[in-house]
């Protein structure tokens, strides 16, 4: 469930009212026709996180909580959106059955894998709050939102250790924007903005809001050591994984893809830094990337060619239940090895080796160079090979030879990107028009390479339905429209390469 939330400065009596008082317009001008007050609480909370307070850091909070009406709980609460933190997802982790103190439950656990990885969960603050509560309803009777006045104890050895207050209002109804409008209402009247930190975080200081300890370094200049930039990139393609981690599990399709695209950038920027690297280190990352990158690449695919075939099946959809019936049962199998895989100690492991290789990695002379000089090398390397490639492909040429050309694409175009960051200046923009070009070219053969899959597959699957006419006719219509697809991206990829392939664009890399 999405939790959108705005926190408030309060100091001093806090009511909220409908009509106009003197400390400003109440809150039907911000689109409120009735204020209920609730029932107050007096909630007790257990926080875990490893003992560095890796998930605090990342902006995710693990809680055991009682003192609500389904009590207790346990609550994974995940960054969504805006990372200002006033959105986050909430996730339920179990009820009574579930809910004993100290033992977190395993779906928290497994949620948690990617932040938490060998380290382990334990308690780190425990809270008491007693909150006050209004709803806020519209028109129609209809809850826009919940605005609560929290008084919180931080407890040590049942000892209050310090003391603050929180004025929140957390949608129902509302999104942000109409949560801000409230907001404005009470801004002008007692309750201005305050910084959107979670109590957690309030209870913990500083140590909860440091970085991550996978964050990217800040902005590198081209002046810098090659190795800030390798260190840069891999840090980002780690975030990427890291962060969609939980929602991959949770079934998100674009969690997965986006899970899948970060391991194959960490996998071409140890290519595209080879040389700054020392190789059998960079080689090992590289195979267990590519076993990560395989096991979530199975499901991903199958997400991919479900959703074309369906798309382009159209009317003949009714028809075509035995080739969707097959491919759901892939999926199924892919995603249940999808989820031992993240559950492995290998994965666990690879992670780890990850975050040590995105702080320190084992370096080669040549990454002491400067960027600019040390970099633009590097993505020639890759241009070279695709320009080559692309050189040699003919219209005759076999579906192999365009999907070689398009991994070649892919890895010119992540490599671009790679060190487009640390050049600065026009070499930057240079480098991000050339990945944008690149990435284009992708995209048409991509396509090509979708429609020969889906084709392959319509035959796969209509070969073990030999008896099935209904099926045999719709199979082949369908099949007959993705080669028409593979033809039109054929005959596209001339002009795509034309727009890649020229002089002005590749002057950044030297080539």
């Amino acid at each position: 469930m999405l939790e959108v939330e705005l926190k408030l400065a309060v100091e001093g009596p806090f009511t909220p009212s409908l009509g106009r008082t003197a400390d400003g317009p109440g809150l039907a001008s911000g689109g409120v026709a009735r204020i209920e007050e609730l029932p107050p609480l007096d909630l007790r909370a257990t926080y875990y996180d490893t003992p560095d307070l890796r998930l605090a850091r990342s902006g995710l909070t693990l809680r055991h909580r009682t003192g609500e009406a389904d009590d207790p709980s346990w609550t994974l609460k995940l960054p969504a959106g805006a990372r200002d933190g006033t959105s986050r997802d909430e996730v339920e982790l179990g009820g009574p059955s579930t809910a004993t103190v100290g033992v977190v439950p395993d779906r928290g656990s497994d949620l948690a894998t990617a932040f938490v990885r060998s380290s382990e969960l334990t308690p780190v603050a425990r809270l008491r709050t007693r909150r006050r509560r209004w709803s806020l309803r519209g028109e129609d009777g209809d809850e826009l939102a919940e605005l609560v006045d929290d008084r919180v104890s931080v407890l040590q050895r049942g000892r209050v250790v310090e003391r603050f207050r929180e004025v929140e209002i957390e949608g129902r109804t509302l999104d942000r924007e109409g949560l801000q409008r409230i907001a404005d209402v009470l801004g002008g009247r007692q309750a201005p903005g305050a910084p959107q930190v979670p109590k957690l975080v309030r209870a913990l200081g500083a140590r909860a809001a440091a970085p991550p300890d996978y964050a990217a370094p800040g902005r590198v200049g081209p002046a810098e050591p090659a190795a800030t930039a390798v260190r840069a990139a891999l840090a980002r393609g780690l975030e990427r994984v890291v962060r969609n981690d939980p929602r991959t599990r949770l079934g998100e399709m674009e969690a997965l893809h986006q899970m899948r695209v970060g391991t194959r950038r960490l996998r071409s920027d140890l290519r595209t830094f080879r040389l700054l690297l020392d190789p059998s280190w960079a080689q090992e990352l590289r195979d267990e990337l590519r076993w990560l990158g395989d096991v979530l690449g199975d499901v991903r695919d199958l997400d991919v060619l479900l959703a074309r075939l369906r798309r382009d099946a159209g009317e003949l959809e009714p028809d075509l239940a035995p080739l969707f019936e097959a491919l759901e049962r892939r999926r199924f199998e892919a995603r249940a090895a999808l989820l031992a895989a993240l559950r492995s100690s290998r994965y666990v492991d690879l992670l780890d080796h990850l975050v040590e290789a995105a702080r320190s990695h084992a370096l080669a002379p040549a990454a002491k160079e400067p960027c600019a000089q040390a970099l633009p090398p590097l993505a020639a390397r890759s241009w070279r090979k695709l320009r080559k490639a692309a050189g040699e492909l003919r219209a005759e040429a076999i579906d192999a030879d365009y999907h070689r050309v398009r991994v070649l694409a892919k890895r010119a175009r992540y490599a671009a990107e790679a060190v487009a960051p640390a050049l600065g200046g026009k070499p930057c923009a240079s480098a991000e028009r050339f990945a944008k070009r690149a990435a284009d070219l992708q995209d048409v053969l991509g396509e090509l390479q979708d429609a020969v899959v889906a084709h392959q597959t319509i035959a796969e699957v209509a070969d073990t339905h030999p008896a099935d006419r209904r099926f045999a006719f719709a199979a082949g219509r369908l099949a007959e429209r993705e080669l028409r697809e593979r033809e039109r991206r054929r005959a596209e990829f001339p002009a795509a390469w034309e727009r890649l392939d020229r002089r002005k664009l590749l002057r950044w890399m030297g080539a």
